[in-house]
């Protein structure tokens, strides 16, 4: 009985452990490819239980690098759509709370983008690529 309980144990903290690993880590089994962070890439700031940049730039047709920087206790992440109506989802970065990641944002074509916490979605901004 004392090993079915702790195996069952040791079942629920690796489910656990699978289910907080970052959501963009890996496709297919594959790691993603890790993009470089350079001094003009794209950071953006929660504080407050709001964005405290909302406006940001990118390189058109190029993957790159977006630094998060989540200052509240509060779960926050950046997601990127293509327009408001928030229909089309481009990108999705992690959720945390408190901390600092650097997304890896895939290539998109030229223009004006929608990004928002998906926990508090009046948290928004915007993302022009360029």
């Amino acid at each position: 009985m004392k090993r079915l309980i702790a195996t069952l144990a040791l079942a629920t903290v690796a489910l656990a452990a699978a289910a907080c690993a970052p959501a963009n880590a890996e496709t297919n089994g594959t790691p993603a490819p890790t993009v470089a962070v350079d001094a003009n890439s794209p950071v953006v700031v929660a504080q407050g239980i709001q964005f405290q940049t909302k406006d940001v730039k990118a390189p058109a047709g190029k993957a790159f690098a977006m630094t998060f920087r989540n200052q509240d206790t509060a779960p926050h992440n950046v997601s990127i759509f293509t327009d408001s109506s928030t229909s089309k989802r481009v990108f999705e970065g992690e959720i945390f709370s408190q901390g600092e990641r650097v997304y890896q944002v895939p290539a998109l074509t030229a223009g004006t983008y929608f990004f928002r916490c998906d926990v508090h979605p009046d948290m928004t901004g915007t993302l022009t690529v360029e």
